[in-house]
């Protein structure tokens, strides 16, 4: 298994550069997984479409981790 990285401030087009790269990559034949950590959730919501999404955020407020809400809350400011 390989592993890529992509990393830098906002706006710079990571989730662009990984939808493509991981397109090209499973249009080769590879099988690819995107782990997104983006409050937001850009690299789902591109895959996806824009369709709704559960996200870590909602998962931590639903399951009563306020303490790691909070702490990713705080990561998108």
């Amino acid at each position: 298994m390989r592993q890529i990285a992509v990393y830098g401030k906002g706006g710079i087009g990571k989730s662009t550069t990984t939808q493509n790269t991981v397109a090209g990559l499973s249009q080769a034949g590879y099988k690819c997984m995107i782990v997104g950590c983006d409050p937001k959730a850009d690299a789902t919501r591109l895959i996806l479409h824009a369709k709704a999404q559960t996200t870590v955020m909602d998962l931590a407020r639903e399951r009563g981790h306020l303490e790691m809400a909070a702490w990713l809350e705080s990561l998108s400011r």
